[in-house]
């Protein structure tokens, strides 16, 4: 039977191969494409979008062929298919169909959010509901929260794939490894069919890699990366050795590093003011590209994945569910303390835990009069100080009750947070505010890009408000010149990083020129 398990991987592999091409030339015809532009997208031509459909073509293909030939030559070794994996075929293909709709057309967050909600719905009326949680050998019983639980664990699977498909390569190498570890665990268990749709995934993303390697000719497009999201965040509840309905601990250590990249992008956001829809290019894809390069980061992800995973599969194999944790806490720990990925999204919380704190702590002298200040640079190296305080300087001048401003410049891979506040802000019903948005030309652009967003709040009963406003205006035209300044210097910068990079043979496909 393990003969025919492995043949699954080698046949969704060549099935793969076969059909990437053909999926990526109907891609350009029909206009599913990823087109280049300024801000984000900066590979120099339109790449085909749509490889999700050449993957769960090849993941279904090669399940099909291998239960075929098990019940008519091979002596009915597998087992039944249950309902539930109609169930997961068809939620992959509505999935796959509603990521399509997004490439094409680029649907709001909210409705892509709503359909997979109802998508996960269909897939729970299967069957797969979490009723149980075991957590480093203690299980914990869900009742009522097990639907809402289940629903929260899956769109975090789902997004968590989709949110780290940023760069060449990056979702496919970590699904690949995701989707070997958990086919290990399940046949580990005795889940026999989880492991030859877990080995069938597996061998249509090594397939697909092959023409998604820098420089990629096509992407996994949303529809491809939820599809993956999909599979492994299923797969890991029906690997349980005990119970369809059991998530444990090693299943969900396999996926630790796309957790970790969503989970970041989720805190940076809320915690910086920005919508969790908001696009950047703080991810750990972006970050570990910037450090070690393109194909360095490919091998620092799949490292990171190898590790989480081995040590997953040995917690298993050993009986010591500790050993999932620590593969956990070791990989995240390397990236956040060796400020590869994750510290600023830890100094953001650090803060935030600290003013929360301190707020019980306060005197009442010090809550009237006191001043809070904390700055944050989220990437890159843009000397931002010589920016942000002039303006803290006027903020105090003018009594401001609070001066706040967060930078995304995402083509030159910088982002800065910075806040300036009372510690007794005025009643809200008392407070003048106002969110101005920056914006700045790109080199060589002739469209405005926002930048980011300054937010001011005042007293709204100050005789002066007006006119301290209209300072303010004033005094953001005098640093304009200085924004521009610093622009140019980093644009120059990414430029001469860009040239370098080329003049060794490495393929830059996110170069900023």
């Amino acid at each position: 039977m393990l003969w025919l398990i492995l043949g699954s991987l080698g046949l969704s592999l060549a099935t793969s191969l076969v059909l990437v091409p053909v999926v990526r030339w109907l891609a350009h015809l029909v206009g599913i494409v990823d087109a280049p532009d300024a801000e984000r997208k900066l590979h120099r031509k339109p790449i085909a979008l749509g490889g999700g459909v050449a993957v769960l073509v090849s993941v279904f293909v090669a399940f099909a062929a291998v239960i075929s030939y098990d019940r008519y030559w091979g002596g009915f070794e597998l087992e039944y298919i249950q309902a539930r994996w109609y169930g997961l075929f068809f939620c992959a293909g509505a999935m796959l169909l509603v990521g399509l709709v997004d490439d094409k057309w680029n649907m709001r967050g909210r409705q892509k959010l709503l359909a997979q909600i109802l998508i996960i719905s269909v897939m729970i009326g299967t069957g797969t509901v979490v009723e149980s949680i075991n957590l480093f050998g203690y299980q914990f019983n869900l009742g009522p929260l097990a639907y809402p639980v289940t629903v929260l664990w899956l769109l975090i699977a789902v997004n968590a794939l989709n949110l780290i498909d940023g760069a060449d390569g990056v979702a496919t190498t970590a699904g690949i490894f995701i989707s070997l570890g958990l086919a290990v665990l399940s046949w580990q268990h005795g889940s026999i069919m989880a492991a030859l749709v877990a080995f069938c995934l597996a061998g249509s993303l090594i397939g697909f890699l092959n023409y998604n390697r820098p420089p990629a000719s096509i992407f996994l497009g949303d529809a491809g990366s939820m599809v993956i999201g999909l599979f492994v965040g299923v797969l890991a509840v029906w690997s349980s050795m005990k119970s369809p309905t059991l998530l444990a601990s090693a299943p969900v250590a396999i996926l630790a590093i796309p957790l970790f990249d969503s989970s970041a992008a989720v805190l940076r956001r809320w915690l910086t003011g920005r919508s969790i829809y908001a696009t950047d290019r703080a991810h750990l894809h972006h970050l570990l590209e910037a450090k070690f390069g393109h194909h360095g980061m490919l091998l620092m992800v799949a490292g990171l994945c190898t590790f989480t995973t081995v040590l997953a599969i040995l917690s298993t194999y050993l009986k010591m569910p500790w050993l999932s944790g620590l593969g956990v806490v070791m990989a995240l720990g390397v990236l956040v303390f060796t400020r590869s990925f994750g510290h600023a999204e830890f100094r953001l919380v650090v803060i935030r835990l600290s003013s929360l704190c301190r707020s019980f702590l306060i005197s009442p002298k010090t809550c009237e009069d006191g001043k809070t200040q904390s700055s944050v640079p989220l990437q890159g190296t843009g000397n931002w100080e010589s920016i942000w305080n002039p303006l803290v300087q006027f903020a105090k001048e003018r009594d401001f009750a609070r001066i706040k401003i967060d930078l995304n410049l995402a083509w030159l891979h910088e982002g800065y947070h910075a806040n300036w506040s009372a510690v007794r802000l005025p009643d809200r019903v008392r407070q003048l505010q106002l969110k101005i948005p920056l914006f700045a030309y790109p080199r060589g652009k002739t469209e405005l890009i926002c930048i980011g967003r300054l937010e001011v709040i005042l007293r709204g009963d100050d005789p002066k408000a007006y006119s301290k406003l209209s300072e303010l205006a004033e005094r953001l035209m005098v640093l304009r010149p200085q924004i521009d300044e610093l622009l140019t210097a980093l644009e120059s910068t990414g430029s001469d990083e860009t040239e370098s990079r080329s003049s060794v043979g490495v393929a830059d496909p996110l170069s900023v020129v």
